[in-house]
C-alpha cells in the first residue's frame, strides 16, 4: 500500500539531505470488496495526475506528545501550525478550516467489514517518533475520479525529536502541508518541495517559483492575486535523426496559459545555435488566460554526433526550459514517397476516418469493418520522414465503444500529452507532413489540412480532416469546431 515516499530533513542538518527516507504516503480508497489499497503514481509538479481537495481542508490538532518548547503551549503550537498552511492559502485558492482539538491520533485507521481497512476521516496533525532523521510524514487517501484524484483524509506526523523550534515547524510544517494538499516531490531542484526521486532535499522554509505554481496548477491563483502561469511545460522534443547542414521538419512548440491573468514571454533563446524557431512565441508575446501561443522549432545539426539542447523561457512567473534533442547524420536524406488516405464515413454515428493502410482500406470497402463507405475525399502525405516533415502519430480508444475511433496528431507536444492519457492506445506514427507556421500557414508545394472536431457529439470524439475549406465551414455550420493553428490547421500535405 505504499505509493510514495520522501523525507523532510531537519533543518540546518546539511547531513540530513544525503537521505532518501520517506514523508509521503498515499493510499487509494478500495473499489471493491477485499481489493486493498492499490499502488498510485507520483504527483508531479506540474503533471497528472491532479490529486486534490474537492472541498475545504478541514483539519483538527492531537496535542498529545508534544515535545519542549511545544507542549505547555497547544494554542501557540496550533497557531504555528496554521502559519504553515496559511503560507499556501496565501498564493492558491486552497480553503481550509480548522475544527479545534481532538484526542483521535493522526493516522488512524478503521476497519470496514466489507472494504477491510479505511481512513477515519479526520484529518489530524499530531507528534510521534519517527525514524531516522525524519522530521515530518504525511499520510493521505485518495479517490479516483475523472478530473483527477481527490483527497478524502490527510495526516501529519511531526517529529517529536526534531520539530523543537519555530524555524523547524515552518520547514517542516509547510512541506507536510504541501504533500497534504497534494503535491509531491518536485521535479526540480531548488524548490521547498524538493526530495527523492526527482531531486535532492533542502533547508528552504518558505515557497519558491515551482511550489507555487505547483498549488496554482491545482487549485488556480486567488481571485484577488491574479496570477498567470503554466501548468503543462512543452515535453522534450526529439527530432531523431536529421542529416548534416539540412533543416528538419519543424515541431511544434505550445505555451498555454492556465491561469487567471495575462502571461508574459520577457525572453526567449537557446542553448545552440543549431536550434531555431520562428517570430511566434518570442519576447513581448502576451498570451490572455486560457490562451496559448505556438511556434515551431527547426534544428540543422553541423556535426554527425547526438545532441541535446535547450529553448528557454523566461516568462512573467518564472523560466521554463524546453530540451531539444537530435542526431546529425552524414547520410543523405531519403527521397520522399507519397501515400493516399481515403476518407470513410459512418452514418450511423456521424463519424469519419482516413487511413492510408491497404489492409483497413480493404476491410473497410468489403464490410468487415461494417457501417463506413467513402465520401470520395482524399489528401496525400509522406510514407516516410523526408526533409522538412514531421511524424503523424495515431491513437486509438476503447473507452467510447461502440463509437470509439482513431485520432491524428502531427504536433509532437501534443502526441507527448495524448501518450500520457490512459484512454487511448498509441499505435505509431503512421505517415508524415509538413507543418504549418504559427499562423496556419502552409509552405510552397504544400497545401493546409484542417482539424474540425465534433466536441463529443453522440457520446464519443471524432475528428475530420480536410484540405476544403468550403468543407470546413459546412463542418462548423454543423456545430463542429476548428482545431489547429490559424484557421484551424494541423498539417500541411503535398500537393
Amino acid at each position: 500500500m505504499l505509493a510514495l515516499t520522501a523525507l523532510a530533513p531537519r533543518v540546518n542538518d546539511a547531513a540530513a539531505n544525503a537521505g532518501n527516507e520517506s514523508d509521503l504516503f498515499v493510499l487509494t480508497l478500495p473499489a471493491a470488496p477485499h481489493e486493498g489499497a492499490r499502488l498510485v503514481p507520483k504527483f508531479r509538479v506540474l503533471y497528472p495526475p491532479a490529486t486534490r481537495w474537492r472541498e475545504p481542508l478541514r483539519w483538527w490538532y492531537n496535542h498529545a506528545n508534544a515535545p519542549t518548547p511545544w507542549d505547555g503551549d497547544p494554542a501557540g503550537t496550533v497557531h504555528e501550525i496554521r502559519k504553515a498552511l496559511e503560507a499556501w492559502t496565501a498564493v492558491c485558492d486552497v480553503a481550509f478550516v480548522y475544527q479545534g482539538e481532538t484526542t483521535t491520533p493522526p493516522n488512524n485507521r478503521v476497519r470496514d467489514p466489507r472494504y477491510g481497512e479505511q481512513p477515519d476521516f479526520v484529518n489530524v496533525v499530531g507528534w510521534g517518533e519517527l525514524d531516522g532523521r525524519t522530521s515530518g510524514v504525511t499520510w493521505a487517501w485518495t479517490d479516483p475520479g475523472g478530473d483527477g484524484n481527490a483527497i478524502t483524509d490527510a495526516d501529519i506526523v511531526l517529529s517529536t525529536i526534531l520539530v523543537r523550534s519555530a524555524s523547524e515547524m515552518r520547514r517542516t510544517g509547510t512541506h507536510e502541508w504541501g504533500h497534504a494538499l497534494g503535491l509531491a516531490h518536485s521535479d526540480f531542484y531548488g524548490a521547498l518541495m524538493s526530495g527523492p526521486p526527482e531531486t535532492n532535499y533542502n533547508n528552504l522554509s518558505s515557497l519558491q517559483v515551482d511550489d507555487v505554481r505547483g498549488c496554482r496548477c491545482l487549485y488556480g491563483a486567488p481571485a484577488a492575486s491574479p496570477a498567470g502561469y503554466v501548468c503543462a511545460p512543452p515535453p522534450k522534443i526529439d527530432f531523431g535523426i536529421v542529416p548534416v547542414g539540412v533543416p528538419s521538419a519543424p515541431r511544434a512548440l505550445t505555451l498555454r496559459n492556465d491561469g487567471n491573468a495575462a502571461l508574459t514571454v520577457a525572453a526567449r533563446s537557446f542553448t545552440s545555435s543549431e536550434v531555431s524557431a520562428d517570430g511566434s512565441c518570442d519576447a513581448g508575446t502576451v498570451i490572455p488566460p486560457g490562451g496559448s501561443c505556438t511556434t515551431n522549432v527547426v534544428v540543422r545539426p553541423l556535426f554527425a554526433v547526438s545532441f541535446e539542447a535547450l529553448v528557454n523561457f523566461q516568462l512573467s512567473d518564472g523560466g521554463y526550459s524546453v530540451p531539444v534533442a537530435y542526431q546529425g547524420s552524414g547520410a543523405p536524406p531519403p527521397s520522399p514517397t507519397t501515400v493516399t488516405l481515403v476518407e470513410y464515413y459512418h452514418a450511423a454515428f456521424d463519424h469519419y476516418f482516413v487511413t492510408h493502410l491497404q489492409d483497413e482500406i480493404i476491410k473497410l470497402d468489403s464490410g468487415t469493418f461494417a457501417g463506413w463507405a467513402r465520401t470520395g475525399r482524399s489528401f496525400r502525405a509522406w510514407s516516410a520522414p523526408a526533409a522538412g516533415t514531421s511524424p503523424v502519430c495515431r491513437f486509438f480508444s476503447e473507452t467510447f465503444t461502440p463509437k470509439s475511433s482513431h485520432f491524428y496528431t502531427s504536433f509532437s507536444s501534443e502526441c507527448a500529452t495524448v501518450k500520457q492519457n490512459a484512454d487511448w492506445t498509441f499505435e505509431g506514427e503512421v505517415f508524415h507532413v509538413a507543418l504549418p507556421d504559427g499562423n496556419g500557414a502552409c509552405a510552397a508545394a504544400t497545401q493546409p489540412v484542417y482539424r474540425i472536431y465534433n466536441q463529443g457529439r453522440g457520446g464519443a470524439p471524432n475528428h475530420r480532416f480536410t484540405t476544403d475549406p468550403a468543407l470546413q465551414q459546412e463542418m462548423l455550420s454543423r456545430g463542429w469546431i476548428p482545431e489547429g493553428l490559424g484557421a484551424g490547421v494541423t498539417m500541411c500535405a503535398p500537393l
